[in-house]
């Protein structure tokens, strides 16, 4: 839907207030036209030798691009592996994804949960470590962002998708962590 000024005619979005047409790069029009899903919290007390899990459910002729998956730790050592072709039991409590144009209705179709029952990993496709800090604990330990070089995965459709946590900092540590990805149609992969 065009926002209120803006005619759209073919390809392009002809701005009527400043009588031009209107160039955004990608990421930023994928915003404005509502295909942006974000979401984000903190959780606490993860035990040395813990993991914690979160699922990607990917339903058939949904195609999510993950452009950002970032931890803020309280401390190092710390592994994010990714899965795909997970087997589950029991899928987790349903994370509710926000879709960042906040005037648009479009809802994710991809479902993101936590605390999933994992009964077989699937493959290994992505590894990322996070060491541990000079400073000590208390520290900003690290930030995993794979869309540091414009990287991003494109999810197959009726896949699910695990992005593991394990803690090795000989302690327990809270963390923050934040999935951004947006989705279009199949056409456009």
């Amino acid at each position: 839907m065009p926002r209120k000024g803006i005619a759209h005619e073919t390809q392009h979005a002809f701005d009527l207030y400043a009588n031009a047409y209107t160039v955004i790069q990608e990421p930023h029009r994928m915003s404005h036209d509502g295909f942006v899903f974000h979401s984000s919290g903190k959780n606490t007390g993860l035990a040395n030798a813990a993991t914690a899990d979160f699922l990607m459910s990917v339903p058939a002729g949904v195609y999510p691009h993950v452009q950002r998956v970032r931890l803020d730790l309280e401390d190092g050592d710390v592994d994010l592996a990714m899965y795909e072709g997970v087997t589950t039991s029991a899928d987790g409590g349903v994370i509710t994804p926000f879709n960042t144009n906040r005037n648009s209705s479009n809802t994710s179709g991809a479902i993101l949960t936590g605390t999933p029952t994992v009964t077989d990993l699937g493959t290994l496709f992505h590894r990322h470590w996070i060491p541990p800090t000079a400073t000590g604990v208390g520290a900003k330990a690290g930030i995993m962002d794979i869309n540091a070089f414009g990287e991003e995965w494109l999810l197959a459709p009726s896949t699910k998708y695990l992005f593991r946590i394990t803690n090795n900092s000989g302690g327990t540590i809270d963390y923050r962590w934040e999935f951004v990805w947006y989705e279009i149609g199949a056409d456009a992969e």
